[in-house]
């Protein structure tokens, strides 16, 4: 099951997320998104179904460098979603151009 791990510190990488999650589970695969280099302050951590709940359990609200994460169950974008957050972005690109 993939899980959603939002508000991670600026510092966390995704080898300090593995071990996070490998306290309570073994973890498939972990991504942590970045735009230009930098965390964007979530990622995405897969892990076995019946391991899931005590991933989410154990890391939702812990207190890691003075933020505390929020853990979720993961969902894909519908994809009116895709298309409203697409829209934003060439709708910003176009003020900065004038």
């Amino acid at each position: 099951m993939d899980l959603y791990i939002g508000n991670l510190p600026p510092s966390l990488d995704d080898l300090g997320l593995k071990k996070l999650v490998e306290i309570y589970a073994t973890p498939q695969s972990i991504k942590i998104v970045k735009e230009n280099g930098i965390s964007r302050g979530f990622g995405f951590v897969k892990v076995a179904d019946d391991k899931a709940n005590i991933v989410l359990c154990g890391l939702n609200r812990k207190l890691l460098e003075g933020k505390r994460l929020c853990v979720r169950k993961a969902y894909k974008k519908s994809p009116q979603l895709n298309r409203l957050f697409i829209s934003k972005k060439w709708r910003e690109k176009a003020a900065e151009k004038g």
